[in-house]
């Protein structure tokens, strides 16, 4: 099961699943929310109501595929559930964007 280095997932370890009438599958397991260390070093924007979580992504860490760390940024909140004039912190562009390229 081949995962992106940008995705989520990309630290977690496919699970080999047995299903009564799909046979054996391959399944990620469910992803915990991390803690977040970095609030120090995030830098804070006002939500306006129209602005999407990819397309904050995309402006403040260059890639609309990084949306999920803008979420876990501010306590895994789903897109929808932002308010107009909340306080969201944007995630430093390092960790945020950061591949490891080890494979052993």
């Amino acid at each position: 099961m081949s995962v992106s280095p940008i995705s989520r997932y990309r630290n977690l370890t496919a699970l080999d699943v047995s299903h009564p009438t799909k046979g054996l599958t391959r399944s990620l397991p469910i992803r915990r929310l991390p803690v977040v260390s970095a609030i120090g070093s995030s830098r804070p924007h006002r939500f306006l109501g129209h602005e999407g979580a990819d397309l904050l992504a995309l402006k403040y860490l260059s890639k609309e595929e990084l949306y999920w760390h803008l979420l876990d940024a501010n306590g895994g909140k789903l897109p929808d559930e932002f308010q107009p004039g909340e306080m969201l912190q944007i995630p430093p562009l390092g960790p945020a964007t950061r591949v490891d390229r080890n494979r052993g």
